[in-house]
């Protein structure tokens, strides 16, 4: 049975861009795909000729940054449907102060750095009511950002763009762990103080 990987690779070839945006789409939406290892794909295409430079591009950056709206919509709407007490409580109020004073940074850097924590600051944005326009900005600045830097090595690395892409992959599992670490430190931290 052919993987998921290689289906993606084949239909990449066989449908082009709109293969790209609607895969970067469903991805930011939440759904398992390998988006980074297509992206670099889709560069690594370019360089041989058989993607357009430009269609990638818009089309990897569309489908990318309207799946993060999407995923932001529907935490917005998640809201109606959360019980009361919850909206009310003191950890939901500290949540909404902190993403207030952080929500920007949050959102611009899981586009491109810490990407598998992407989808739960999308929700995050939406649910505690922060500002669309301004999640927007972020958005499309970090997005552009990923496809453009994932993109551009797999054009530059044409010819060794899966290894490179596995490479990205383990440096985005490290990073995750790294956060979560520090995460954790803190909240010991904070603990302890109290």
């Amino acid at each position: 049975m052919v993987d998921l990987g290689e289906w993606l690779l084949t239909g990449l070839l066989n449908h082009g861009n709109l293969l790209l945006g609607t895969t970067l789409f469903f991805a930011a939406l939440g759904i398992p795909l390998p988006a980074t290892m297509l992206l670099m794909a889709a560069g690594a295409f370019t360089q041989q000729g058989e993607l357009s430079l430009q269609g990638a591009l818009i089309s990897a950056s569309c489908g990318a940054i309207a799946g993060d709206g999407c995923s932001y919509l529907l935490g917005r709407f998640s809201l109606k449907l959360a019980p009361r007490r919850l909206l009310d409580s003191s950890g939901w109020l500290r949540a909404n102060i902190l993403f207030a004073r952080w929500g920007g940074w949050s959102v611009f850097i899981t586009r491109f750095l810490v990407t598998p924590v992407a989808l739960p600051v999308n929700l995050l944005a939406g649910s505690t009511r922060y500002g669309w326009m301004r999640f927007m900005l972020a958005v499309v600045a970090g997005e552009l950002i990923w496809v453009l830097l994932f993109g551009g090595l797999g054009r530059l690395f044409a010819d060794q763009w899966e290894t490179l892409s596995q490479l990205a992959t383990d440096l985005g599992g490290v990073l995750l762990g790294i956060v979560l670490l520090a995460a954790g430190i803190r909240l010991v931290i904070v603990r302890r103080r109290r």
